[in-house]
């Protein structure tokens, strides 16, 4: 006795296809999100908020691990470290006064002249004893 062929479609092939349109939208999502970014991965922050150079200079450890944007002329060159990086001293206008804060320039920016006197922005994390470390850096 010959079977005959199924007619109509199954449970699975809904749910297969189902799936592949959900996978379609949430790659789309993805996509736009990394476009959107501009391509960073995690270090460009665009969303970043300008950091309260006052709130800093009170209690910089209250702000660890917080990602900030900063911007302002780089006053003086610190310290080169082979392993760590350019540690300078960047002066940001407050208002009507300007304050000097220090900012870590990580070895992966090495590429990038950073001259004193140099109108500079950054995305900034606050590390773990205070100290601003430089996740993007841009020249103005």
């Amino acid at each position: 006795m010959a079977r005959r062929a199924s007619s109509g479609v199954s449970l699975g092939h809904i749910l297969g296809i189902a799936a592949a349109i959900v996978g379609f939208f949430v790659m789309a999502f993805l996509l736009f999100r990394i476009v959107a970014e501009g391509g960073k991965g995690g270090g460009g922050n665009s969303s970043a908020v300008n950091l309260s150079v006052s709130e800093y200079l009170k209690n910089a450890n209250s702000l660890r691990g917080n990602v900030y944007r900063v911007e302002g002329k780089v006053e003086e060159r610190l310290k080169w470290t082979p392993n760590r990086g350019r540690l300078v001293s960047l002066d940001i206008e407050n208002g009507a006064t300007s304050s000097p804060v220090p900012v870590l320039i990580p070895q992966e920016f090495s590429h990038v002249n950073i001259d004193r006197g140099a109108r500079m922005a950054f995305v900034v994390k606050v590390g773990r004893d205070g100290l601003l470390i430089a996740e993007s850096v841009d020249s103005k």
